[in-house]
């Protein structure tokens, strides 16, 4: 052969091979090469042998030129820790963002505790000058920080615990995470509770592990247990390059157990699982907002009419409440539905306790069952009803000032196609 064959641009080769024995007895045989090109760049040149058998006349042989890679890819964010409990997080370049994924593998506290994020300015974990051990660091601290997610400590029957949240910083951000003990970052902030039950990583509560491919673990002992064990709340960390999940874009943020839809200009295909952990049998539906800070637009005038705490705000929003999407099940069940999102708008949950819409809508005041929203403000207690349990996943508590604090009464998974 002249030169090297070019699979790309002909497909087909003619050759002669000739075999020599040691008495110099040849024989020739005319062969057809076709070649089949999967457009997949090589990176392993071996070729399995190709036997001839010169009492059959014009052999044809298939080469496919195919290769397999054994390589993982590698991801354009770099996650690595620089302290004993703080990370880095870099993107491909200093102007990019970077994103990280974290996800749930372990709980075993009998509370359900919160896990949130935030950035820092140093590896000492100092916020404006602010050493972790000063005055003001956990307001300044909340103040920078994202919810991750909760963790449940009764998990209903069939509720799928592979729960995982999605994250973006900008690059070169460093991280610092905390967890709040048997209450919320939303409680705190209004001060519902004490900023004591806010915890930051120490050597007694606290413990990372490198795993594989640049992730970590971090585990975490509930300063309220009694044992020595970091297995109350485990979660592994990693850079990730995997797209943000839609409809998250605002959660994690302040009372922001939203979905997100404002990218979108299509209807987008949800299907949601229910799982409940309840005596009451509660209604969960979605409505639309305004803004994220839950303000409804009662006439689409473009113009906020009510904002949670104000007068008939429970009655608008099941009133516009997304039609489809009346979400029940039996307790200690699983039900699955369809429904549809419109895209372009903000929507936000509720649950109507031991009850359903028309008893709410009927005009008859005496009978309206208790509503309670993402927004404090909304709710009559002004307590948290709803957590975030991983990305598009709620969990909900229907007793009145929080009740036991499972948020297990019903929980709500959503996948958007």
């Amino acid at each position: 052969m002249e030169r090297s064959p070019n699979f790309e641009s002909k497909s087909s080769y003619n050759i002669r091979t000739r075999t020599t024995d040691k008495g110099g007895l040849y024989f020739d045989k005319q062969l057809t090469i076709n070649v089949n090109d999967v457009n997949e760049p090589p990176v392993n040149s071996a070729q399995n042998p190709t036997t001839v058998d010169p009492n059959q006349n014009n052999q044809s042989t298939n080469i496919s030129n195919e290769s397999t890679s054994t390589t993982k890819p590698t991801t354009t964010s770099e996650l690595t820790k620089i302290a004993f409990d703080v990370f880095a997080i870099k993107g491909q370049s200093s102007s990019s963002q970077a994103k990280i994924s974290v996800k749930l593998a372990g709980h075993n506290s009998q509370r359900v505790n919160e896990l949130g994020v935030f950035t820092v300015d140093d590896a000492q974990g100092r916020i404006n000058g602010l050493a972790p051990d000063s005055t003001g660091y956990s307001e300044a601290a909340l103040n920078r920080s994202q919810v991750i997610f909760s963790a449940l400590a009764n998990v209903p029957n069939g509720f799928n615990t592979d729960l995982t949240r999605k994250l973006v910083f900008d690059s070169n951000a460093n991280l610092r995470f905390y967890i709040v003990s048997d209450s919320t970052t939303d409680t705190v902030f209004l001060d519902k509770t004490s900023l004591s039950k806010v915890v930051f990583p120490s050597s007694t509560n606290f413990k990372v592990e490198s795993l594989d491919d640049g992730e970590f673990s971090l585990a975490w002992k509930d300063p309220l247990a009694q044992d020595s064990n970091f297995n109350d709340f485990v979660v592994n960390v990693k850079a990730t390059d995997e797209a943000i999940s839609l409809g998250t874009g605002l959660q994690g943020k302040l009372q922001n157990e939203l979905i997100d839809l404002r990218q979108v200009n299509t209807s987008v295909k949800a299907d949601f699982t229910v799982n409940r952990e309840a005596t009451f049998d509660n209604f969960i539906g979605f409505y639309k907002i305004a803004d994220d800070k839950g303000g409804i637009d009662t006439n689409g005038d473009g113009i906020i009419d009510l904002r949670p705490g104000d007068t008939g705000y429970a009655q608008a929003a099941v009133a516009g409440r997304v039609g489809g999407i009346d979400l029940k099940v039996n307790n200690n069940a699983t039900a699955n539905f369809t429904s549809t999102f419109n895209g372009g708008s903000l929507f936000a949950p509720f649950i109507i306790i031991n009850d359903n819409p028309d008893a709410l809508l009927d005009n008859n005041p005496n009978n309206d069952p208790q509503v309670y929203f993402s927004f404090l403000g909304a709710n009559s207690d002004k307590a948290d009803h709803v957590r975030l349990l991983g990305d598009n996943v709620f969990g909900f508590e229907d007793l009145i000032n929080g009740g036991d604090k499972d948020y297990n009464d019903m929980t709500v998974q959503i996948k958007f196609n």
